[in-house]
């Protein structure tokens, strides 16, 4: 079930114990849910594996959003002056993008 407070990450972020960035997420009461990796002689355990698979498809989820987008747009570069005009190009770019799922899906 996913939560409100839970942020996904890839396991590149699980390097350092001390990760300014998850000890700022930590701080602002965030819960990181991190896949784990295996290494040499110590791979996953059963349960590593379906709980890196539950996160795993959470992540996807919002990842094919982003790189859906990316793809359509290219590697745009959002340039405004403001918010507020930053706020409405980035809500046009998820209308378009929900918009050619939508014929996407009805094809």
């Amino acid at each position: 079930m996913l939560r409100s407070n839970e942020i996904y990450l890839d396991s590149a972020y699980i390097g350092s114990e001390h990760n300014p960035i998850l000890e700022d997420l930590k701080e602002r009461g965030f819960n990181p849910q991190i896949c784990e990796k295996g290494v040499r002689n110590h791979p996953l355990t059963p349960l590593q594996k379906s709980c890196n698979r539950i996160k795993s498809s959470v992540r996807c989820r919002i990842e094919y959003i982003f790189g859906a987008q990316k793809k359509r747009m290219g590697d745009e570069v959002l340039r405004t002056i403001g918010l507020k005009r930053a706020k409405f190009w980035i809500g046009m770019r998820n209308l378009v993008s929900n918009m050619c799922r939508v014929v996407t899906i009805n094809q």
